[in-house]
């Protein structure tokens, strides 16, 4: 049985189970599955556990398993094949115009990963978005190519927006959707953040379109950092991204912990990391996970920890915001205290300071419903 741990982006007992079944060799997946089988209700495993259904039926085919329940796991991979080869056709046309536009693209998440770690098999993956970066500087050069393809932003894009964001959902009114991104991390958005990001990138080819991917050892970074996070389900899913990643090898462990303290995701990096190589047997060096045991942590990068630990029903992404003015602000608490409502202004994206207590009484009132109404699906995620 596994310990517990705060967050609900971590597995049961049963998910590690199914983890394991779906992403180890021999005797241990084999096994895992045995214990996993009988409990095993696909009927009401919940969306986080269905996700990971195709590895799985990948996993129990190669390792020569039998099972009644096969076909129905077949049926899931072929749903997830078909879904995604039309987001990724979709997704290769988009790479196309901004190529033609002289805008540089780095595909991030889903798409990137199953190209480098899930063997380019479209049916591995569930997702329900294509993400794609681009320099901050061509950002709204990248907007207009996104509208003039029939991508409609879910939120308008302003200049403020594009400062304080890291990047927006646009959506073709036929359930597909593309994250763009100016920024890879939504905590680092900076206008220096990404150069080394990009200039450790390597070239693709994705749908006959040239573009560019996160290195493997950046992508280790972005899985772990982007999925421990609460989600209104549970994001289980980075934990077979990580470990597909770390199958590859070639990872550079000594930029791992540089870039965990620099982009101060130590506390996150020294659980993920640790997980991973205590429950999942993956191979995290003893190094490394001293290295971060002994890396400084400021205050603040514990605080937003803990506010990554749990739902904030009432409080909505407020908390967040601070997190994020403060690790942009190079004053001290008291200066960044006096400029956070013009950051929440931009945020929000209002007009005047003003306005501040109306938009914040509204969005109050919003939430309330939510809560009254009970948690939804998160389609996007």
């Amino acid at each position: 049985m596994s310990e517990r741990r705060p967050g609900n982006y971590w597995p049961t007992h049963e998910q590690e189970l199914l983890l394991r079944a779906a992403l180890s060799e021999g005797p241990v997946a084999v096994e895992a599955w045995a214990v996993l089988r009988p409990f095993l209700d696909l009927d009401h495993m919940g969306r986080a556990s269905e996700r990971l259904v195709p590895l799985l039926y990948q996993n129990l085919r190669r390792h020569g398993i039998d099972d009644p329940r096969l076909s129905r796991f077949k049926d899931i991979y072929r749903y997830t094949w078909s879904r995604n080869e039309l987001l990724f056709r979709r997704g290769a046309m988009l790479l196309g115009d901004l190529g033609r536009a002289g805008v540089p693209t780095l595909l991030l998440k889903g798409a990137a990963l199953v190209q480098a770690c899930y063997g380019g098999d479209s049916g591995l993956r569930p997702m329900n978005d294509f993400d794609v970066a681009v320099p901050a500087a061509n950002a709204l050069q990248a907007v207009a190519v996104l509208r003039a393809a029939g991508w409609v932003p879910r939120y308008e894009i302003t200049p403020s927006f594009l400062r304080i964001k890291h990047a927006g959902v646009f959506e073709t009114g036929t359930g597909l959707y593309c994250d763009l991104h100016w920024h890879v991390f939504e905590e680092c958005c900076r206008p220096s953040d990404d150069d080394d990001l990009w200039h450790a990138a390597a070239e693709i080819d994705f749908g006959g379109r040239r573009t560019r991917i996160l290195s493997r050892s950046d992508q280790l970074l972005h899985v772990c950092a982007h999925g421990a996070k609460w989600a209104d389900e549970s994001g289980i899913r980075w934990i077979a991204d990580a470990a597909l990643v770390l199958a590859g090898g070639a990872i550079d462990w000594s930029r791992i912990v540089e870039q965990a303290v620099r982009r101060r995701y130590v506390v996150r990096m020294r659980a993920a990391l640790g997980f991973l190589r205590g429950r999942m047997a993956a191979p995290v060096p003893d190094f490394v996970l001293t290295a971060l045991a002994a890396a400084p942590v400021s205050r603040t990068e514990r605080f937003e920890a803990r506010v990554l630990r749990r739902e904030h029903r009432l409080l909505g992404q407020l908390l967040l915001y601070w997190c994020h003015h403060r690790r942009a602000h190079d004053g001290g608490v008291v200066a960044a205290a006096r400029s956070f409502p013009g950051y929440l202004r931009e945020a929000w994206g209002l007009d005047m300071l003003r306005e501040l207590p109306a938009g914040a009484l509204q969005r109050a009132r919003r939430r309330l419903g939510r809560v009254l109404r009970g948690p939804g699906p998160d389609r996007h995620r």
